[in-house]
């Protein structure tokens, strides 16, 4: 179990570390205390957390060398189709690093790093009005876990954005 932790937090870091120094092209996203419904679509890397809830992954790349891997309590899994699989169960904890991946997260204490290229939405369950829903940032650098009053409420109607890198400010790189 410990090393588990501490494969994870050098594989935190990686991400992390490579999120500023990856370039232009890859965007970023943190979610902390998550309740509802996330989906991911790109290409790069992923780490999470679910307390309670379903975690649907498809790969995009499935000939490539990289796979997912998840682990957690009561863990039931059942596939789907040819490249996609249902994990189901109590703190789960999931990481897809390299490749490209189509992610549904659903559930309860959603916690998840990304970088890469691609898509996601975020849709906040809210039961009652004033509810916390949890935290996002697509900012780079942000870590929600750590900095929570940085980050944005997760929506209650869904919402999709694009994970890519900022823009490039003319003077910087930029041909017109």
């Amino acid at each position: 179990m410990l090393s588990l932790l501490a494969c994870s937090i050098v594989a935190l870091a990686a991400i992390g570390g490579s999120a500023g120094a990856a370039g232009p092209g890859v965007g970023v996203l943190s979610v902390e205390g998550g309740k509802g419904a996330i989906m991911l679509e790109l290409r790069g890397s992923v780490l999470g957390r679910l307390s309670l809830g379903t975690l649907r992954v498809t790969d995009n790349t499935p000939r490539d060398r990289y796979a997912a891997l998840v682990s957690g309590r009561k863990l039931t899994q059942e596939r789907v189709g040819p490249r996609t699989v249902v994990y189901k169960g109590q703190g789960l904890r999931f990481r897809m690093v390299g490749g490209g991946y189509r992610i549904m997260v659903r559930g309860t204490g959603i916690s998840l790093s990304a970088v890469g290229r691609g898509v996601v939405s975020l849709d906040g369950e809210r039961r009652v009005a004033g509810e916390d829903a949890g935290v996002y940032s697509l900012e780079d650098g942000v870590d929600c876990g750590v900095e929570p009053l940085l980050c944005v409420a997760l929506p209650d109607e869904p919402e999709r954005f694009v994970l890519d890198g900022p823009p490039i400010e003319e003077g910087a790189g930029s041909r017109k």
